[in-house]
């Protein structure tokens, strides 16, 4: 039986195997100089973290506006921890605002909405956020008071410092937050 001549010539498609050995050469030293510099995670994470404390010290003047509290701030390392004095406001004045105590215990602890302490040491409470690792504040106030009407102690910059900075200011006569 023999073939037809159409079949004898057609020529198979593919690649070669000195390409195939090429291409894999050029993705192994890509893979060897370029994916460890790409830390693609990073920077989601310093964006993450800058929000969430930008979030939390929002919910610190709206929550000690709505429950009529002196709400405190404080810093823990890299991360900030919110309680509330739990007197009642009016035996106290905002020239006198020193004389608060935020203890961190008991009811005391203003628990946040959503608590996430996936970056927190084992046992931490919902009244906490922590950095992950490689992000600290460059700069920040060990602590911040909000007073029942939203208005801060101070005038306060947490700057959140990780692979860029980013600063993040309370106003003194607001308490505004941007």
């Amino acid at each position: 039986m023999s073939q037809s001549p159409l079949l004898l010539h057609r020529r198979q498609s593919g690649f070669t195997l000195i390409e195939l050995i090429t291409v894999m050469i050029l993705v192994g030293i890509l893979a060897v100089v370029a994916l460890p510099r790409l830390d693609l995670l990073r920077g989601f994470d310093e964006i993450g973290y800058r929000d969430k404390v930008k979030a939390t010290l929002e919910y610190a003047r709206k929550s000690a506006v709505a429950q009529r509290r002196y709400v405190c701030v404080t810093r823990n390392g890299n991360g900030l921890i919110l309680t509330r004095d739990l007197r009642d406001p009016d035996s106290l004045s905002f020239s006198n605002i020193t004389a608060l105590t935020c203890p961190d215990s008991g009811s005391s602890q203003l628990s946040l909405p959503s608590s996430d302490t996936k970056y927190c040491p084992s046992g931490t409470s919902a009244n906490q956020i922590c950095a992950p690792s490689g992000i600290s504040f460059a700069a920040a106030p060990a602590l911040l008071k909000f007073s029942p009407l939203g208005q801060p102690d101070a005038a306060a910059t947490y700057t959140v410092h990780g692979e860029a900075n980013y600063s993040i200011s309370v106003e003194a006569e607001t308490g505004y937050v941007h």
